[in-house]
């Protein structure tokens, strides 16, 4: 990659994307950029894309929106929605790092303005590493923010009082028994960063992390947008394009989603961490930055405030966001050293994104061969109370599943194999001399299954 001119790359990226991206295969439906956004009424897009050696490319299409509307430029501040969350991992994993913090330590004992409580009032035993991987059980919540000067505080958050229209956060699931998404997690981690500190979140996450990521075009300050020039602020729009009245509500939850910033500044963070996963970061250590990009459930797609696609070769980190009036991602493609993201401003922009993000994984994702047919055969283990065997006689695949009869797969093209009775997909990769994978695809959704270690009977090849 170290040869590529993303601008020339980009631009033809961007002259034919594909509106079907649900299957994961190219379509002949495609459309430019342009034509997305006069489809979907999103009146603004931005987009960087970087790597790990320093180098950037960004641009922007479209228009801020709003009475002083002009056209959007790598400067033009967006809501970063949830990658909020990302950000704020950060910032915690260095607190981590200092020793303020404890990634397995009950929350209890940072907190002190605020305690969590379930339904019944009692405290239950929460992490700090359940918050940032949303496995705490917290209550089920979306923000959707407030006029500007009708926010409530993060405490009337919290406690679901004044002018707050979210309930209040509770401990509603065994703690650590599952992953379930909700912003109220990183409001819990917002205030327990605080007291732990003493410091006021938005000063806090830009001594931590936006000053030395150099993020200069970001704050988590609800102000930050009214001080900013106008024309380098984007204004929200809800589907159809109908303008947010003020142009985009306050967050007070700023952790979960109170971030504003540019894709180029993202993009500076994900490349940091990428870094600091390869152990090459002055500000993270490697260990930490691997717990960000390792799946917190075992056969989860969620890590430390990361959102992870950790399918062999097609390895992708970052997270994705919706706000009131916005729409964006931040990723990085660490086997290629590229990171790529986007903003728009609106709520419309998700399909477009979705055909951002497919190109992006097309061009970023390093192809893996399929195992020679010899090499497959054993068991895998899609979870560990899944296992899959695989035999191969007379050069054939068998296929057999918990409860299921045996079955022969049927050969396929580029080494995929189909299951004669179902909408299933198997694929086995090799990289780097490492023992084989199997993926199974159903529905469009690709699951990993990894070797196991075999009994005797299982470990046996059987080859025509």
């Amino acid at each position: 990659m170290a040869d590529v001119d993303f601008s020339q790359d980009w631009i033809t990226l961007l002259g034919r994307l594909d509106r079907q991206v649900s299957s994961g295969r190219p379509s002949p439906d495609t459309a430019a950029l342009s034509e997305m956004m006069s489809s979907y009424q999103v009146p603004g897009v931005s987009i960087a894309v970087g790597h790990m050696d320093g180098r950037i490319w960004a641009t922007g299409y479209g228009v801020t929106g709003g009475e002083t509307s002009t056209p959007v430029t790598t400067d033009t501040a967006f809501a970063a929605c949830s990658v909020s969350k990302h950000v704020a991992a950060f910032g915690a994993l260095l607190l981590v790092q200092n020793g303020v913090l404890d990634l397995d330590t009950d929350i209890d004992e940072y907190l002190t303005s605020w305690h969590l409580r379930d339904r019944a009032g009692r405290r239950p035993a929460v992490t700090v590493r359940q918050l940032l991987a949303h496995t705490a059980g917290l209550s089920d919540t979306w923000y959707r923010g407030y006029p500007a000067g009708h926010a409530p505080s993060l405490r009337q958050v919290l406690d679901g009082s004044g002018a707050t229209t979210t309930p209040p956060v509770r401990s509603t699931l065994l703690p650590g028994s599952r992953f379930r998404y909700s912003g109220s997690h990183y409001s819990v981690l917002q205030q327990l960063m605080v007291d732990a500190t003493g410091t006021p979140f938005e000063e806090l996450m830009r001594a931590l992390v936006l000053e030395p990521v150099a993020m200069v075009d970001s704050s988590f300050d609800q102000h930050f947008p009214h001080q900013r020039p106008p024309q380098l602020v984007a204004r929200g729009h809800h589907g159809g394009g109908t303008a947010i009245p003020g142009g985009w509500r306050e967050q007070p939850e700023t952790a979960a989603a109170g971030l504003w910033s540019t894709p180029t500044d993202l993009l500076r963070l994900d490349v940091e961490i990428a870094r600091a996963a390869s152990g090459d970061s002055k500000l993270l250590d490697r260990d930490l930055a691997t717990e960000m990009w390792t799946p917190q459930i075992p056969g989860g797609s969620y890590g430390l405030g990361t959102e992870v696609d950790d399918r062999a070769g097609r390895r992708r980190f970052g997270h994705t966001g919706q706000n009131v009036g916005y729409t964006c991602f931040s990723y990085v493609w660490p086997d290629s050293r590229i990171a790529v993201a986007a903003m728009t401003n609106s709520e419309d922009g998700w399909e477009l994104l979705a055909s951002l993000r497919a190109a992006a994984d097309r061009r970023y994702t390093t192809g893996i061969a399929a195992a020679p047919i010899a090499d497959v055969a054993g068991r895998y283990l899609l979870r560990d109370d899944y296992p899959i065997d695989i035999t191969v006689t007379d050069g054939q695949l068998t296929f057999s599943a918990p409860a299921q009869q045996p079955v022969l797969l049927l050969a396929g093209p580029d080494g995929r194999y189909l299951h004669p009775g179902l909408d299933l997909e198997v694929r086995f990769l090799q990289a780097n001399d490492q023992p084989c994978i199997l993926e199974l695809r159903q529905e469009g959704v690709t699951q990993t299954a990894r070797p196991s270690t075999l009994p005797d009977q299982f470990s046996q090849r059987q080859q025509g």
